[in-house]
């Protein structure tokens, strides 16, 4: 798949989002992001589902500050790890999250944050997740990314559920259409709902890295909460 596509779809995505007031951590990639996803559809051979938990009642949740950084356990491929994460809240995007600080950079803009993994060039990122928000709803969002996407991949659309975010709309788009042929880039994009729109995720790894990276994503994609923005 020409990487001309996946940097249409991560514009489409953009113009869908509504831009809010960030400040910038630190300064994003020049580079146009290509795009692409623990359930996670990836081929059999390289890519195993991350359990899908329960909703933790919001009382249990931990409360923490924006830049607070703590230690944490999570399972990747059945083994047990130590995980160090930094909490960030961003009022302009309407989001709060942990994520992986020693396995992903993150880099704030107006439009979105991206965690781009550490081990990739800056010139030629393939693992990473971006977040953004739109001030359409989630069946609008939804039914606009099917339309685009559906031009090149056969999709898959579950319904999912995050751990602080609830339910949200799920759309793999990793098989080249009409091929039945996984390609080299796996994408899929969370379509959380909100009271103000929605917040959408998208999650994108190389083919023979995409197990261990949706992992991650996932447990990321698991502390995160919608706030008023």
């Amino acid at each position: 798949m020409k990487k001309t596509r996946f940097i249409v779809v991560l514009s489409f995505v953009l113009a869908l989002s509504l831009a809010g007031c960030g400040r910038a951590r630190e300064a994003a990639p020049e580079q146009p992001a290509v795009i692409e996803t623990p359930e996670q559809p990836a081929p059999a051979e390289t890519a195993e589902a991350a359990p899908t938990p329960e909703p933790t009642p919001a009382a249990t949740w931990p409360v923490r500050q924006d830049g607070e950084r703590f230690e944490d356990s999570i399972v990747v491929l059945g083994m047990e790890e130590t995980v160090h994460y930094e909490h960030l809240r961003n009022e302009a995007l309407g989001f709060e999250m942990d994520y992986d600080y020693e396995s992903f950079r993150r880099y704030t803009d107006a439009e979105r944050e991206r965690f781009v993994s550490t081990w990739d060039d800056p010139g030629n990122i393939e693992d990473y997740m971006d977040v953004t928000r739109s001030a359409e709803d989630a069946e609008t969002v939804a039914a606009a990314l099917t339309e685009e996407l559906s031009r090149d991949f056969e999709l898959t659309r579950v319904t999912r559920k995050l751990e602080r975010a609830g339910s949200c709309i799920r759309i793999e788009a990793s098989v080249i259409k009409g091929t039945n042929q996984m390609t080299d880039q796996l994408q899929a994009f969370y379509i959380i709902p909100a009271p103000d729109g929605c917040r959408i995720a998208t999650t994108h790894a190389f083919i023979t890295e995409s197990e261990g990276f949706f992992w991650r994503f996932d447990y990321m994609l698991n502390t995160l909460s919608v706030i008023a923005g």
